[in-house]
């Protein structure tokens, strides 16, 4: 096996990524997944408030999002900015998932609105049946 100068330069590129996996595979085990971006207020209290792990979207959005969805979890919830869920959604949508129609985070991101005025957005995805 020949080593080339492009595969030298992935796998390096890849060490980030993988790094933060086994926080991501072990959250991902119970079912669900909260990802929050914790420079917003409204998204550090839902975290807070949540009862299973809370993961802060933090680094690369596509790697970051793809190490979340690659153990398949049940479903995902997140506060974000829209620009984020953007691109999670993206990245949801090649691993097979869907934006769902979610009343409780709506109401949750709804009333923090106030505190994070038009940058606060709750969204659901889970896998297409």
């Amino acid at each position: 096996m020949r080593a080339t100068r492009r595969g030298v330069l992935a796998g390096a590129l890849a060490v980030p990524a993988v790094a933060g996996v086994p926080r991501i595979s072990s959250a991902a085990s119970a079912g669900a997944v909260l990802l929050h971006d914790p420079s917003l207020e409204a998204a550090r209290r839902i975290a807070k408030a949540y009862g299973g792990e809370a993961l802060p979207i933090e680094g690369d959005r596509i790697r970051f999002a793809r190490a979340v969805f690659a153990p398949g979890p049940a479903y995902v919830v997140g506060v974000s900015r829209p620009a984020d869920a953007l691109l999670i959604e993206d990245v949801a949508r090649e691993a097979g998932y869907a934006p769902a129609d979610d009343d409780t985070v709506r109401s949750l991101t709804e009333a923090a609105q106030p505190l994070d005025r038009g940058l606060v957005l709750g969204w659901v995805l889970t896998p297409r049946a």
